[in-house]
């Protein structure tokens, strides 16, 4: 895949092209669905498969205090677009003044004139233009009066209502990991580096590996079946998110214990991929309770990853 900033630049690389145009965050399955679409058309007539989006993200510029947290980093992003196998990203940086652009400016000024895209697709929930007031019909006609065929893809739903990454955050927020793996295809990961803590769970028996992540969103305080995802592979894992408050003065942290001895990993960079939650963090009486919970999270991760418990009803 490759990523462009700049619309002249990109243009000289493009063949007929296939584009989308949205934010993207998660890359979820409704996301996946457009993707998918870009790539068959793509295939039939021979042209360019396009990507677009913006950074940052819209109201991080326009309304910073209404701002989503991300479910991505930057580095995820790229990555999830790319395994796609979508030819080329073009990321245009999102200013004061583009949030200017009417959308039928947008339409004619990027998309017709800028790139001379020749088809493009996007989801049903899809709004762009100044103050948002562009829709995907208003795509639609506009591209449609400058020869370009566009289209709305119906959109993906779970369980009865559509999929978003608005839903997705809301999942996390709420510590519903197996719903956010549902409505991504995929466990939501945070990523970092490993660093070192206050060697709390070392000291109990359970020694953890706390990480310093670059990621907006983690879910809600708990206890988490995961995988620890290292150089040497994925991992059996359990994952404490909070401020551990059997302790005094414990500060937040998003701690994994390993279920398998993976030696030294400080300074090492790790992935977490949340499969299912096991309880929300709790306050103990004394160490020695802690240990024994943590006795009962470790056997019961376990028995998830040896398909003994039930993964629909893990908490």
């Amino acid at each position: 895949m490759k990523v462009f900033d700049d619309v002249e630049t990109l243009r000289a690389h493009l063949s007929v092209p296939v584009a989308t145009i949205g934010n993207f965050d998660g890359l979820h399955l409704g996301h996946q669905a457009i993707i998918r679409t870009v790539l068959a058309r793509g295939r039939e007539t021979g042209g360019s498969s396009l990507l677009i989006t913006f950074e940052p993200h819209p109201l991080k510029v326009l309304a910073p205090e209404r701002a989503p947290r991300m479910l991505t980093t930057r580095r995820q992003k790229l990555a999830l677009i790319e395994a796609t196998g979508i030819e080329f990203l073009l990321i245009l940086p999102f200013t004061v003044e583009l949030a200017e652009v009417t959308a039928e400016q947008f339409v004619r000024r990027y998309l017709a004139v800028g790139l001379g895209v020749k088809e493009v697709y996007v989801g049903a929930n899809f709004n762009f233009g100044r103050g948002r007031a562009g829709n995907a019909d208003l795509l639609v006609r506009t591209c449609g009066e400058l020869g370009i065929r566009a289209a709305q893809v119906e959109e993906v739903r779970y369980l009865h209502s559509p999929i978003s990454s608005s839903r997705i955050r809301r999942a996390l927020q709420s510590g519903e990991v197996e719903l956010a793996r549902e409505l991504l295809g995929r466990p939501y990961v945070v990523e970092g580096t490993v660093i070192r803590g206050e060697s709390r769970g070392a000291s109990l028996g359970f020694p953890t590996a706390n990480l310093d992540t670059p990621n907006e969103l983690v879910p809600q305080d708990g206890v988490y079946v995961t995988e620890a995802v290292v150089a040497e592979g994925p991992r059996p894992a359990v994952t404490n998110i909070g401020s551990r408050p059997t302790f005094a003065g414990a500060s937040y942290a998003v701690e994994t214990h390993l279920l398998d001895d993976p030696g030294d990993l400080y300074g090492r960079p790790m992935e977490v991929r949340f499969l299912a939650r096991l309880r929300p963090e709790l306050k103990f009486d004394s160490p020695e309770a802690l240990v024994a919970q943590v006795r009962k999270d470790v056997q019961r991760a376990r028995d998830y990853f040896a398909g003994r418990l039930n993964r629909g009803t893990a908490c």
